[in-house]
């Protein structure tokens, strides 16, 4: 993914496959690629733009490592497409030539890169406490903020007027793995029916904030994100 813009290209090139090199060396190794955080299109110089998070979970010999850094895309009405940007492959100046033609919504939207790197010996304690638990996130569906209480059986997640209600089905030989069961649901519109049935596997954790994957029964696609504790519940 690539935009029009004044950088020395040899010098790039050259920069991508040195960290293509120094990854393979240290075993690095991309486990999943997730998007969010997606703007509403803005017009600005006669072009749509747009900007995403992008997440990218690596693992490597210290560790899991998650990476999250903005993307800018802008779309040419020639063509017909959108082309993106990523800032992380960009230099400072290489940054500041590139982002004086886009608007001010999209330069404050760039943020600087964030790096988790994760304590994996506590794993499996951490995820034994996910149960009677408060947590808050962003919907990777409607990008609204939910609220989740996490019981030891039972799961509700809460956006806006609507919830889900499910049960919890916990593996004995890895806490991290669990299974929802939908069992209720207030929603006007929705896919969802009674019995639709989730994987959720918790695979690293920083502070009070889960990472992890889940897997909806039939579907091959894998969604990564993340929970933040934000308080304890009366089991």
């Amino acid at each position: 993914m690539s935009y029009n813009i004044k950088v020395n290209e040899e010098d790039l090139l050259k920069r991508i496959k040195t960290n293509q090199a120094q990854s393979k060396l240290k075993s690095d190794s991309i486990t999943y690629i997730y998007f969010k955080n997606i703007s509403s299109p803005v017009k600005f110089n006669g072009k749509y733009q747009s900007s995403i998070t992008k997440a990218v979970l690596t693992k490597t010999p210290n560790g899991k490592v998650v990476k999250e850094y903005s993307m800018v895309g802008v779309f040419d009405e020639y063509d017909k497409h959108w082309k993106f940007i990523d800032s992380s492959i960009l230099t400072d100046e290489e940054i500041k030539v590139h982002f004086s033609t886009l608007s001010e919504k999209m330069i404050s939207s760039i943020k600087p890169m964030i790096q988790y790197q994760f304590d994996e010996g506590n794993l499996l304690k951490k995820c034994n406490d996910y149960r009677n638990i408060e947590l808050e996130s962003i919907s990777p569906f409607t990008f609204d903020k939910q609220r989740i209480l996490v019981y030891e059986t039972e799961k509700k997640d809460i956006t806006n007027d609507n919830y889900y209600l499910m049960d919890i089905i916990r593996y004995k030989e890895n806490p991290c793995l669990t299974k929802s069961v939908l069992k209720d649901f207030k929603k006007e519109k929705s896919k969802s029916k009674i019995g639709d049935e989730l994987d959720m596997e918790i695979i690293v954790f920083d502070s009070n904030t889960y990472y992890f994957t889940t897997k909806f029964k039939n579907d091959k696609r894998i969604f990564f994100d993340k929970l933040t504790v934000v308080g304890k519940l009366n089991p």
